[in-house]
C-alpha cells in the first residue's frame, strides 16, 4: 500500500480542518447555552433555580408579573390584570407540574379569603404587575 508525501499528508490536515471548523462552530452555536448567553431569554420562560423577584416579607407574598414563585408544593404565576380581575395560574407540583389552573377574582375582594393551593390568603392591593396577598393560614396535607 502507497503512503501519501509528507506534502499529502499537509493536504489531507488542510482539507480535515477546513471541514471540521465550520462544522464545530455550527455545532456550537446551535447548543442551548449558547442561544441563552447571547440571545438572552425572555422573562416569562425563567429557568429554574434562578433567583425569583417575587418574595415573601413576613405574612405577605408580593408576586410580580409572569414570574413563578415556588411555595408549599404550588408554584404561582400573577398574569395580571383583565380590566377589574386578577388572573393567576396554579401549579400544583405534587400533581402534574405541567398543568396550570387559572384562578380569577375580582380586584376589590380585598373583605375575602382566598384559598390557592393550601395557603388562604387575603387580597392586599393589585396594580397591573403586582399582586400582594397577606397570608393568613396554612392548610397542611399530607
Amino acid at each position: 500500500m502507497h503512503l501519501p508525501s509528507p506534502k499529502g499528508w499537509l493536504a489531507v490536515l488542510f482539507i480535515v480542518l477546513t471541514l471540521a471548523i465550520p462544522f464545530a462552530i455550527t455545532y456550537y452555536v446551535s447548543t442551548p447555552s449558547y442561544q441563552d448567553r447571547y440571545r438572552g431569554r425572555p422573562k416569562s420562560l425563567q429557568t429554574p433555580g434562578l433567583p425569583s423577584r417575587s418574595k415573601i416579607m413576613a405574612d405577605q407574598l408580593l408576586l410580580l408579573k409572569n414570574e413563578k414563585f415556588i411555595t408549599n408544593r404550588t408554584a404561582i404565576v400573577f398574569k395580571g390584570l383583565s380590566g377589574n380581575t386578577a388572573t393567576i395560574d396554579l401549579y400544583l407540583l405534587d400533581l402534574d407540574p405541567e398543568v396550570s389552573y387559572t384562578l380569577k377574582f375580582p380586584k376589590t375582594k380585598t373583605d375575602e379569603d382566598i384559598r390557592i393551593g393550601n395557603v388562604m390568603y387575603r387580597l392586599i392591593s393589585v396594580k397591573d404587575k403586582m399582586l400582594r396577598l397577606k397570608i393568613k393560614e396554612i392548610h397542611h396535607t399530607r
